[in-house]
C-alpha cells in the first residue's frame, strides 16, 4: 500500500478541484483493497502457507495499481476539454510553426491512449483483488462449514454468504467495466465505468453492516484492539507520505537565493501543522475497546476513510503551497530586471543600446547568475530590437519593450525549472513557448496585455492549493472530531469539550476560505510589482500556512487545557498506548500459533484429519463439551468471554443437548449468538 500510495502522489500532483477528485477517487479504491482485507484478517486469518500466499499475491496487486497512476483523471473522457486542446493547438502552431506538427500529433496520439489503458489496468486490478478476497472467504466458510454436522448449514453461516455474494458482485462490475473500456471508450463508456467502479464498495461495506444485523444468527465480532492498531498503522503511512513531499519541498527553498528569515518561517509552519497534526490524533480521548460494539468499530474504521482524505490533502497541500511561496520569491528577479530594464531604457534614451556596466549599481546581475541566467546573454537579443526598431518607418518603440519581455519570460521558465514547477505539457506551458518563440514584431502574441495573462496564469495554477487549502485543514479537524463521536459517545464534559472545540475550530477554519473572495484579481499591476490581495498576497509573501499553524495550536492548547481540567495527563495517555501495544502483541501470539505440523501438541499446531473428527464424533455421543484446542485459550480474548469449559464464576456447567459447539477460524471465535447473550450496542 505504501509504494501505490506514493506513486499516486508523484503520478497525480493535488492542484485544482479535479486533481483533489481523482487523487481522492484513486485513494478510495486502494484503501479499499486494505481495508476490506483488514476486515478479513482481523476475524480470520492464520499465519499458515496459504494465507501467507495470499498475502504474497497482494504485493502484485498494489503493485499493479502502481503501475497505473501516472496522470489518472477521473473526469478523462467525461469532461469536454476539445476548447483547451484547440487553444494549446493553436499557441504550439504560432510558437513553432507547422514544422513541429508531426511531433505534436504523434505526442497526443500517446497521451490520448496513456488514460485509456490505465482503465482498463485498474479495473481487471481490482477484480482480481476481489478474487482474492472472495477465495479467503471462501476458504473460512469451508472449513466452518465443515465442523457443522448439518449437511445444509446455510442458515448458521448466513454472514459469509452474505460476504461471498458482494464479492462475487463486486468481481462481476470490475471484470465488466474491463470490456465495456474497451479500445476506443466514448463518454457513455467513462461514466458507466465509473458507476461499476464504486457500485463495489458500497456493496462491500453495506455486506459488512448486514453481517452484524439480526438478519444474520452467526457473527463473527471485529476486535476494537486489532481494528484500532491497523487504523493507526495507515494514519501514520498516510502522515509519513505526506512528510516525504514536504521535506522534498524544503530542498528548493534552501537551495532558493532569495532564501530568508520568511521563508524559514514558512518551513517553521509547515513543521507545526505536521507535529500538531499527529499530536491531535493520538490526543484523542482513547476509547474504551473492551466495551465496543463492533457496528461501533467498524462504523469508526470505515469512517476514518474521510479523515485520511483530509489529511492527504491537506499534507500535499503544504507542500505544494511552500514551493509556491518559493516561486512567489523567486519572480521576484524576473520583475526586478523587467523594472530595472526598463528604467535603464527611459534614461539612457532611444536607441542607445544596453550593456552589462548599465546594471553596476544594482544587484540583478548576481540574482540573475544564481538562477542560472547570464545578463551578457540576454542583452544582445534586446539590442538587435533596438536596431530592428530603430531603422522602421515609423521608428516602432514597442518592438525593443516586446523583446525585453520575452527575455523575463525567458528567465522565468528557467525559475520554474529549478523549482521542478515547469510543466511537461499543457496551457502553461503552450503560453510560455508562444511568448517566447513568437516574433517580437508579433503584437497580438507578444504585449504587455499577454505577458500579464501569462504571469498571473504561472502564480494561479502553482498556487492554486490556496484556494482549498483551509477547506480541506478545517475538514480534517471536523472529521476527526466526528471520527471520536462514532468510536465512542463521550463520556463526561471534557469529552464533549474536546470534539465540540475540534468542530467549531475546524468550522471555523473552512469559513477561512472566504478570502478567496478576490482570486481572480490581478496579481501584477501595471508597475510589474505584486499588486494582488487577500489569498494571492499571503501565497506572494509566504504566509499562507501561518494561519492553520495558528488554528491547530489553539486546538491543541484547549485540548491540553480541557485535559488538566479533568484531572488527566499524558501518563494516561501513554498507559493507553502501552495497553494498545499489549493487545497488538497478543493478537499476534494468537495468529503465530498456527502450526503446520501433523502432531498436535498442547494445543499447538494442528491435528490430523482423522483425530479432529473422532474427538467431534465423541462430543456429539457424550454429554460433555466439546473443546476445540485452537479454541480453548482465545475465547478467553474474544470480547472477554471465559473458554468454553466455564462459566464466567469457573464453575462448571451443564450443556444442553441443543447447543452447539464454537467453531473457531483461524484464531477467532466464531460464536453463534443465543437470546442470553450479550448483543452489540452501537
Amino acid at each position: 500500500m505504501t509504494t501505490t500510495f506514493a506513486s499516486l502522489t508523484d503520478g497525480v500532483p493535488i492542484l485544482g478541484a479535479s486533481a483533489i477528485a481523482s487523487y481522492l477517487s484513486f485513494f478510495a479504491l486502494v484503501w479499499w483493497i486494505w481495508a476490506s482485507q483488514v476486515a478479513y484478517n482481523v476475524r480470520f486469518r492464520q499465519g499458515d502457507w496459504l494465507h501467507r500466499l495470499f498475502i504474497f499475491l497482494q504485493v502484485f496487486v498494489f503493485s499493479a495499481l502502481a503501475a497505473f497512476t501516472k496522470s489518472f483523471s477521473v473526469t478523462n473522457g467525461i469532461e469536454d476539454d476539445t476548447r483547451a486542446n484547440q487553444q494549446i493547438a493553436n499557441l504550439q502552431e504560432a510558437a513553432f510553426g507547422q514544422s513541429q506538427q508531426p511531433w505534436i500529433n504523434v505526442q497526443e496520439f500517446r497521451e490520448s491512449r496513456i488514460p485509456t489503458l490505465n482503465v482498463r489496468g485498474i479495473s481487471m486490478t481490482m477484480g482480481f483483488s476481489r478474487l482474492l478476497l472472495l477465495a479467503q472467504y471462501g476458504i473460512a466458510f469451508f472449513h466452518a462449514w465443515r465442523l457443522d454436522r448439518q449437511m445444509l448449514p446455510f442458515s448458521r453461516h448466513a454472514a459469509f454468504l452474505v460476504h461471498i455474494t458482494a464479492l462475487v458482485l463486486s468481481s462481476l462490475c470490475y471484470f465488466i467495466a474491463f470490456i465495456i473500456i474497451g479500445k476506443d471508450p466514448d463518454e457513455t463508456d467513462e461514466i458507466v465505468k465509473f458507476i461499476l467502479w464504486y457500485i463495489p464498495l458500497f456493496l462491500e461495506i453495506t455486506a459488512h453492516f448486514l453481517a452484524l444485523s439480526s438478519f444474520c444468527q452467526d457473527r463473527v465480532p471485529y476486535k476494537a484492539e486489532a481494528i484500532t492498531a491497523r487504523s493507526c498503522t495507515v494514519f501514520v503511512i498516510i502522515l509519513g507520505g505526506g512528510l516525504d513531499r514536504i521535506t522534498g519541498a524544503f530542498q528548493y527553498g534552501v537551495g532558493n537565493f532569495t532564501f530568508n528569515w520568511t521563508s524559514l518561517g514558512i518551513i517553521f509552519c509547515a513543521v507545526v501543522i505536521f507535529l500538531l497534526l499527529f499530536s491531535l490524533y493520538f490526543g484523542t480521548s482513547a476509547a474504551e475497546l473492551e466495551k465496543m460494539g463492533s457496528k461501533r468499530v467498524i462504523s469508526g474504521f470505515f469512517f476514518q476513510f474521510f479523515y485520511l482524505s483530509a489529511i492527504i490533502v491537506t499534507l500535499q497541500g503544504i507542500a505544494a503551497l511552500l514551493r509556491a511561496g518559493y516561486l512567489g520569491s523567486a519572480l521576484e528577479t524576473p520583475l526586478q530586471f523587467l523594472r530595472q530594464s526598463q528604467s535603464i531604457l527611459e534614461s539612457k534614451g532611444f536607441p542607445v543600446p544596453l550593456n552589462v556596466s548599465d546594471y553596476a549599481d544594482t544587484d540583478i546581475q548576481s540574482q540573475l547568475t544564481r538562477q542560472g541566467v547570464a545578463l551578457n546573454g540576454m542583452l544582445p537579443f534586446i539590442n538587435s530590437a533596438i536596431q530592428t526598431a530603430s531603422q522602421a518607418q515609423p521608428v516602432d518603440y514597442n518592438l525593443t519593450f516586446n523583446a525585453l519581455l520575452q527575455m523575463d519570460v525567458l528567465v522565468i521558465e528557467i525559475v520554474l525549472d529549478n523549482l521542478d514547477m515547469l510543466p511537461d505539457s499543457g496551457v502553461l506551458l503552450a503560453r510560455l513557448e508562444a511568448f517566447y518563440y513568437s516574433d517580437p514584431q508579433n503584437y497580438s502574441a507578444v504585449n504587455n496585455e499577454t505577458f500579464n495573462s501569462v504571469f498571473q496564469r504561472v502564480i494561479v495554477s502553482n498556487a492554486s492549493p490556496a484556494l482549498w487549502f483551509y477547506a480541506a485543514g478545517g475538514a480534517v479537524l471536523v472529521t476527526l472530531g466526528l471520527l471520536g463521536l462514532i468510536r465512542q459517545w463521550p463520556r463526561d464534559k471534557y469529552e464533549w469539550g474536546q470534539i465540540i472545540s475540534r468542530l467549531v475550530m475546524g468550522s471555523a477554519t473552512i469559513a477561512a476560505t472566504g478570502i478567496d473572495a478576490n482570486a481572480n484579481a490581478n496579481v501584477l499591476g501595471e508597475d510589474f510589482r505584486y499588486h494582488s490581495s487577500g489569498i494571492w498576497w499571503l501565497v506572494t509573501e509566504e504566509w499562507v500556512l501561518a494561519p492553520y499553524a495558528f488554528a491547530l495550536l489553539i486546538e491543541q492548547v484547549i485540548e491540553l487545557v480541557l485535559l488538566h481540567l479533568a484531572g488527566r495527563g499524558l501518563v494516561n495517555f501513554r498507559s493507553q498506548t502501552s495497553k494498545l501495544e499489549g493487545n497488538r502483541q497478543s493478537s499476534r501470539i494468537v495468529y503465530s500459533r498456527t502450526g503446520t505440523l501433523d502432531n498436535a501438541e498442547a494445543g499447538f499446531g494442528r491435528e490430523k484429519k482423522g483425530s479432529r473428527e473422532k474427538r467431534r464424533d465423541q462430543y456429539w455421543n457424550s454429554s460433555e463439551e466439546y473443546v476445540d484446542p485452537h479454541a480453548q485459550e482465545e475465547s478467553r480474548d474474544e470480547e472477554g468471554l471465559p473458554p468454553a469449559t466455564e462459566s464466567p464464576s469457573g464453575i462448571p456447567r451443564a450443556v444442553s443437548s441443543q447447543r452447539r459447539p464454537t467453531n473457531t477460524l483461524s484464531g477467532l471465535s466464531y460464536h453463534k449468538r443465543q437470546n442470553t447473550e450479550t448483543t452489540d450496542n452501537v
